[in-house]
């Protein structure tokens, strides 16, 4: 089923479901679409516009919203699931976009064990490194029960290079997520993925033909 939803723009970043993210913007579509969106208790569409031509985003929900100093905004949102963008019917005073979602197929991830186990180490090692509230950092273990959150929480967390989330973001198999982020984060308890390994992922990944090549083959 397809939804019309507005959309952010997330230049830097790219957002997973199942995660919360804190944002600070001023830019005046920005803050013109976090405003609308949390007066209206309406979901928004948060999308990185890079060269990836599938353009898969994630359906947000703002938890709250705070006023600056300097007229921008913070606010909390939280990852609901992921959409690919399909037309955008309106421009100003910021995009809305029409969407359907994007989701996963049924994998079988017995085999796998091993390397969720190794990837939630990873996980709670690089929680040890950088959050210092211990209850904090407590619950927050706690919660990765599921392999799609913990694989969620590296791609935003640890995975620095954008067209890597993008990549990681558009997988439909989370067999596909849980072994390239094997593969990338090499090492007992890296901080950041390997470059070459993402070097090689990003190229093979750009010799696939995207939507348009397929169609015109």
């Amino acid at each position: 089923m397809k939804h019309s939803y507005p959309t952010l723009y997330l230049f830097n970043n790219v957002f997973f479901p199942q995660t919360i993210i804190p944002l600070t913007l001023s830019d005046p579509a920005s803050v013109a679409v976090l405003k609308a969106c949390y007066k209206d208790d309406q979901n928004l569409i948060l999308y990185h516009p890079g060269e990836r031509e599938k353009k898969i985003g994630t359906l947000g929900k703002i938890i709250f919203i705070e006023k600056n100093d300097d007229n921008g905004l913070t606010a909390l949102v939280q990852g609901l699931v992921r959409v690919r963008l399909l037309s955008q019917e309106q421009h100003i005073p910021f995009p809305v976009y029409k969407c359907e979602t994007h989701f996963d197929i049924n994998d079988q991830l017995t085999i796998l064990d091993n390397s969720i186990e190794r990837l939630h180490y990873i996980l709670e090692s690089w929680l040890i490194r950088h959050v210092s509230a211990v209850k904090e950092r407590e619950r927050f273990i706690k919660e990765m029960s599921k392999p799609q959150k913990l694989i969620n929480y590296i791609c935003m967390f640890i995975i620095k290079d954008n067209e890597l989330k993008e990549i990681l973001l558009e997988s439909t198999s989370l067999a596909e997520r849980i072994r390239l982020l094997d593969a990338l984060l090499r090492g007992k308890s890296p901080d950041t993925e390997d470059l070459d390994m993402g070097l090689a992922i990003k190229n093979f990944e750009r010799m696939e033909p995207g939507p348009n090549q397929k169609n015109a083959v």
